[in-house]
């Protein structure tokens, strides 16, 4: 053999080595700095403890080999979080706590991201909405609520995180439609947190919260507030067991939320991946099974995969209620 084509031959094999060494290690990806937990609402609220509580089961069992910086970037109907999300294309070390909202604010033009351009990674519960008001609330139950929205819907007003038209100002809209009260004015309030509203309600400032039971509970126990009825297709367990449903007040609403993560855009399969096993783990944990619990969270977990497809499913029901209600652009 000639010096020449040793020398191609040894040149050949080192560049197959290298890149194969480069496969090999992309294959591995994992965490190499602080992974940052991205909650586009205020601390206290429902997606804020989501967050939190993932934060102390991957830091519990050292899941990731890295600490997580759990930050809020409240605002702008999710646009705020979105938009430094969108900062970070490619790097899998920044996750963004996901549910409807920005998908309702996409399909009424409150963000001008292309939402479905940002990575899907998991989706780990749903969570049924209640309708909440202060202990001495004149209103008893879910049919009062009803009553009154029909004599006036702007006699009411609703509190509810973090954004018009989402998932609890649908839901809001869907009760009131039930008795054929104009859903366009529904006397709405925003707050960025849902604690903040139940403190509203509970202090009398607004007349009735739309929030999940797990924000609502703490209040409920201490006799601040009372729970009216709960949009859910059965009872819930737990201590909200014996919270009927609406319809079981005769008011046939069903609505819940989603909850989950995505990532930048343009992650890799491999980093998908990753998470996706990660998730797999966790999602079978004692200490989220018990998360489950104490919450009132339903189990809802969807890989990557599993989680685009029900987000494209999602965006067209959402889009057909809002045109509906009057509410898209």
């Amino acid at each position: 053999m000639n010096p020449t084509s040793l020398r191609h031959r040894i040149l050949m094999c080192f560049t197959l080595f290298s890149l194969l060494q480069s496969v090999f290690c992309w294959a591995d990806w994992k965490p190499e700095k602080v992974v940052e937990f991205i909650v586009p609402t205020g601390p206290g609220s429902g997606v804020d403890s989501t967050a939190r509580i993932v934060q102390s089961i991957f830091q519990t069992h050292q899941s990731l080999g890295q600490s997580i910086n759990t930050i809020n970037k409240p605002g702008g109907n999710y646009g705020i979080g979105l938009n430094y999300l969108g900062q970070f294309n490619g790097d899998a070390h920044h996750l963004m706590v996901q549910t409807s909202t920005p998908l309702t604010a996409a399909i009424g033009g409150q963000i001008h991201l292309n939402y479905f351009d940002f990575t899907p990674i998991a989706n780990l519960i749903s969570e049924p909405i209640a309708f909440v008001v202060g202990h001495d609330s004149p209103l008893k139950n879910a049919r009062d609520l009803a009553n009154k929205l029909k004599a006036d819907p702007s006699s009411v007003s609703i509190a509810l995180s973090a954004a018009r038209g989402n998932a609890f100002h649908i839901t809001a809209a869907l009760l009131a439609r039930t008795v054929g009260a104009d859903i366009k004015k529904l006397k709405i309030v925003v707050f960025n947190a849902s604690s903040d509203g139940v403190v509203a309600a509970a202090g009398g400032h607004v007349d009735v919260m739309a929030a999940t039971p797990a924000t609502l509970m703490p209040m409920v126990k201490a006799g601040k507030v009372r729970v009216l009825g709960i949009a859910s297709a059965h009872r819930l367990k737990g201590e909200v067991a014996n919270i009927p449903t609406l319809k079981e007040q005769g008011i046939n609403v069903i609505f819940d939320i989603p909850r989950g993560f995505i990532g930048p855009r343009h992650l890799s399969a491999d980093q998908i991946r990753y998470w996706d096993n990660v998730f797999t783990r966790m999602v079978k944990s004692n200490e989220w099974k018990q998360a489950l619990e104490k919450n009132q969270w339903v189990e809802d977990y969807k890989n990557s995969a599993e989680m685009g497809q029900y987000l494209k499913t999602q965006y067209d029901v959402l889009k057909d209620v809002l045109t509906e209600l009057g509410m898209t652009k």
